[in-house]
């Protein structure tokens, strides 16, 4: 080989090496990533053209330049058509409707989105993506109105409400209160009509209620509920603790929970407070779920779960308790408590499902049943429950036994109706002439109604 051809061969092998270096370079540097930007909005989305129409756009080596137009079918208009001499990672954009450009007369609107990043690949002009998203024009309200209601509502207890709603894009649809819960009605009787209990909680001073719906363009209607409101006034009672109890029953009971070596009061407020919590929170959670089902019709009779029986503590009862005359803690008593004899029968007073059949801290042993319409009844302090999870109840099976299993000191039975989570005065519900006034006669009264529209 003479030494042109070797200089040859050098040179090429050269070139060939630098082409595989180059081509290394550009496959692996982050200056020619081949990522497309992100376009972070729905396909289809519904507008009422008051709210902006929000869109974030994402890259990862930097957004150069983007361009989003609007059209109503007829027109079209651009709302950005930027230029960026700094490339940016995430942009957000509002995007208004114009006041002059575009008349949206079929309720139809194109979004048309081009975005371009400062990548060399594809020849140095960089990656880029594009979408067209499908807007429906929806500037109504949802149609709604109260058809029936209870007339009046009393503190720590429990009122009906039916009204109708109506819209082609519903998305959501409650009653908001005052102080935060949200109860979820339940469709009744014919399309466009809804139904549930609400609830005054004990600790709670005022109540007032509003059906609240909103459809997926953001429109939202809001209809307050006329209840009279009944404050009533609950027992106050100031409990001494005695050694006996301390050092007795509460702290078998705390022993199941923890082995921590405290003292008898800190025991005490231990299972009167956390694990009433962590007791309280669980029924809140199971009892707080109510089924879409159709409603038409809640034949619901008076509960009677313990035959001769006699009260022995009230609902509603705010229990502050003392040791050597100095406050020690304080709770409500959420249920009424029903005393017969030892180990007596407790009895399904209406046909229900079984959803919660085990032992819960200071109630003991506990069964939950769910009656409809967001209707639950707890029975707490049972020796044994006679019914498993998913057992479907008729009136009159006997679901469990009394007995002292949990906080409590002699056999009786906790007895507690609740209502999408909330705990209410179980003496309305074992009142037949409430029911009839305050829930039978107003589906009575809401279906004559709707039947005559």
């Amino acid at each position: 080989m003479n030494k042109k051809d070797k200089s040859l061969k050098i040179f090429f092998g050269l070139l060939i090496l630098i082409i595989i270096g180059g081509g290394v370079y550009v496959f692996t540097s982050k200056d020619f990533e081949r990522e497309k930007p992100k376009i972070l909005i729905k396909d289809k989305i519904y507008w009422n053209l008051k709210t902006p129409i929000n869109v974030t756009l994402k890259d990862n080596l930097g957004i150069k330049s983007y361009k989003v137009a609007l059209s109503d079918g007829k027109n079209r208009k651009t709302i950005y058509d930027v230029h960026l001499d700094k490339p940016l990672k995430d942009i957000n954009l509002s995007i208004k409707a114009p006041k002059i450009g575009l008349l949206f007369e079929s309720n139809r609107a194109f979004l048309n989105i081009s975005v371009q990043d400062s990548s060399k690949w594809n020849y140095f002009r960089g990656n880029k993506a594009i979408k067209k998203v499908q807007i429906i024009i929806d500037k109504k309200r949802p149609n709604q109105f109260v058809v029936a209601h209870s007339y009046k509502i009393m503190k720590g207890g429990s009122a009906l409400v039916i009204f109708k709603c109506t819209d082609e894009n519903l998305k959501d649809l409650y009653i908001q209160t005052n102080f935060g819960k949200k109860f979820i009605p339940q469709p009744f009787y014919k399309d466009g009509y809804y139904i549930s209990l609400v609830a005054w909680p004990i600790d709670k001073k005022d109540f007032r209620a509003y059906v609240v719906s909103e459809d997926k363009a953001g429109n939202i209607s809001k209809t307050y509920i006329r209840y009279f409101l009944l404050d009533k006034r609950y027992r106050t009672s100031k409990i001494k603790l005695k050694d006996s109890f301390l050092e007795g029953k509460v702290s078998s009971l705390y022993g199941e929970y923890s082995n921590k070596n405290v003292s008898s009061i800190e025991k005490f407020k231990y299972v009167n407070e956390i694990l009433r919590k962590k007791n309280e929170d669980l029924i809140r959670k199971i009892t707080s779920k109510v089924p879409k089902k159709r409603v038409d019709f809640f034949d619901i009779k008076p509960f009677y779960p313990l035959k001769h029986s006699a009260k022995v503590a009230s609902f509603g009862d705010h229990r502050y308790y003392y040791y050597n005359n100095k406050l020690i803690s304080e709770a409500y008593h959420l249920g009424i408590d029903l005393a017969s004899y030892k180990n007596a029968p407790i009895v399904a007073s209406n046909s229900g499902k079984v959803v919660y059949a085990d032992n819960n801290g200071i109630y003991g042993n506990m069964p939950i049943i769910y009656h409809g319409l967001g209707l639950y009844t707890l029975y707490g302090h049972c020796e044994s429950i006679l019914k498993n999870v998913g057992d479907e109840v008729k009136s009159g099976d006997i679901i469990a036994k009394t007995d002292t299993t949990g906080l409590a000191l002699g056999d009786h039975l906790h007895f507690g109706v609740v209502i999408q989570g909330v705990e209410v005065n179980p003496l309305e519900w074992m009142d037949r002439n409430w029911i009839k006034v305050n829930i039978k006669d107003i589906i009575k009264r809401a279906k004559k109604i709707i039947r005559e529209k």
